[in-house]
């Protein structure tokens, strides 16, 4: 939408016009302008210099833009703010973007590599908004599935989620991290696609599915009932489901104080609700009629992303000089699951290049602006770094397995536990899924092939996992206490494929194998 410096004169000029055209019928339409001119002139109205439009849906993440307190903000600068909630139908939102219909669009990332394409990705990122922090989560019936490595494992298994939601990029998410390949494959065998998480949340609890992937405040009900658990939550996550903000890329050229104050009153309204919580809870409960609990529930599963952070996931901060900005490596991992899941053959974005979506001038602009620090959205900091207590043995014994990150050809100088170049790529390869599940424990199982001495077998795997061991720690920083060694040596060997030759899959043997641990 063209912003104007008045809308009196936009009223005016209609009017004019109107008249030139003549006829019967235009009398009534200059009246209405007239009209519209008398009651702008004569009230509040008149210091009004245009309106911004912002498309969204229900998600709590996204109930700062409907808030009062937004509201007010932008008005006291002379802009009327409209939102549209087009029930997360994304490819229309991109369409209306890409138009002109809207000047704002909220969405996450993978929507966006996804819905933009067609649109010719018509919006730049300008902000970080929020990131699902157990909001989101895959649930399942005990007695059906204990962990993630059952998904390989078990037949028959039936899977509730929500199409082209947030639920549908954690499966894609988790089948290319952990391996789960069916569901990559023919989903007729295992999907039960719904409209809804309340939906999914019926079917499980009516045991139609053996699992499904929920959204608040459906994962804090289905978790009241006996024999469900859940197999990983969002809380477990990070900088996989994000939601951004997006502009429309003639509107940001030709209105960038609009744009920087839209940017502005949002991280305002973080800071106003950041010091009066309970302010937002009611705010909420007045907008969408949910009782207090069934609300806190849901503000339980988004985290907002403060400004301070902003500045790190665009790159503007000191700790960024040396790597790539947060927002252009979420960008990057999220393209990459959706290449591995079958969406795009390729990179999608302009000369694959994720800068081509991206501006941090905004967001660079109001750096000085100290008022936009108030807020804070919690910790979230290196997430390969974090601290984690020492455990005894019998502590480790407790803890129960999530599930086997994807296996990779991690190899070693042969007849040594040294990495050569290749086992340090793979090695890398593991440590970007790493990045994403910071709260998990790592188990790192060292194994060889069926050949030769068992004892020596078991030394040298030991050995090997040794050496990842000291590269997780000492090349990436993460924290010893967080890992577990253990040598296998041949205990555990793969199935066997067909045809396979026994040279082959003895080589296929010698492998290290990363799980993520926690309590049960």
């Amino acid at each position: 939408m063209t912003m104007n410096s008045n809308l009196i004169t936009k009223c005016i000029g209609t009017a004019i016009l109107l008249a030139v055209i003549g006829g019967g019928a235009v009398f009534f339409f200059k009246k209405k302008e007239r009209d519209m001119v008398v009651t702008y002139s004569t009230s509040d109205a008149k210091d009004l210099k245009g309106e911004v439009s912002v498309a969204l849906d229900s998600w709590i993440g996204y109930f700062p833009f409907h808030s009062t307190v937004f509201g007010k903000l932008m008005r006291d600068a002379g802009y009327r703010v409209k939102i549209f909630d087009d029930k997360a139908d994304y490819p229309r939102r991109m369409n209306m973007l890409k138009k002109g219909k809207i000047d704002f669009a909220v969405c996450t990332v993978d929507s966006y590599l996804l819905s933009g394409r067609a649109a010719g990705y018509p919006g730049i990122i300008i902000a970080v908004l929020d990131e699902s922090k157990g909001g989101d989560a895959v649930l399942a019936w005990k007695e059906s599935v204990a962990d993630l490595n059952q998904l390989s494992t078990k037949k028959d298994l039936k899977i509730a989620y929500t199409p082209a939601s947030p639920s549908e990029h954690l499966l894609k998410s988790l089948a290319v991290h952990f391996a789960i390949d069916r569901l990559k494959g023919n989903r007729s065998s295992w999907s039960v696609e719904v409209d809804g998480s309340e939906e999914a949340y019926r079917r499980l609890i009516n045991r139609e599915v053996d699992i499904a992937v929920l959204w608040e405040p459906y994962v804090t009900e289905a978790l009241g009932i006996p024999g469900i658990v859940k197999l990983i939550g969002s809380e477990d996550v990070e900088k996989l489901i994000v939601d951004i903000l997006l502009v429309n890329r003639n509107f940001a050229r030709n209105n960038p104080e609009v744009v920087k104050l839209v940017v502005k009153s949002w991280f305002e309204t973080l800071g106003i609700y950041g010091e009066a919580k309970d302010q937002l809870e009611n705010d909420i409960i007045q907008s969408i009629k949910f009782p207090r609990e069934r609300v806190k529930a849901m503000l339980r599963g988004v985290r907002w992303v403060p400004f301070s952070e902003n500045t790190r996931w665009f790159g503007l901060n000191a700790s960024s000089a040396h790597s790539s900005p947060e927002l252009i490596e979420s960008i990057t991992s999220t393209t990459g699951i959706l290449v591995e899941s079958g969406d795009f053959s390729g990179n999608p974005l302009p000369d694959g290049d994720p800068y081509t979506i991206v501006n941090s001038g905004f967001i660079a602009a109001l750096e000085s602006d100290s008022s936009l620090r108030n807020f804070s959205g919690g910790s979230a900091g290196n997430s390969l770094t974090k601290k984690f207590s020492r455990l005894s043995d019998e502590q480790w014994e407790g803890l129960r397995v999530v599930g086997s990150l994807r296996l990779r050809p991690v190899s070693f100088r042969s007849g040594t536990e040294s990495l050569d170049e290749n086992g340090k790529e793979q090695l890398r390869l593991i440590v970007n899924s790493i990045r994403h599940y910071p709260n998990y424990r790592i188990l790192v199982k060292g194994h060889t092939g069926l050949r030769g001495d068992p004892a020596e077998n078991r030394k040298l795997s030991s050995m090997r996992a040794e050496s990842v061991c000291r590269d997780l720690v000492f090349t990436y920083g993460i924290d010893t206490n967080r890992i577990l060694v253990r040598g296998m040596g041949a205990m555990e060997p793969l199935p066997q494929e067909e045809d396979e030759s026994d040279r082959s899959y003895n080589n296929r043997l010698k492998r290290v194998e990363v799980l993520f641990l926690t309590v049960r």
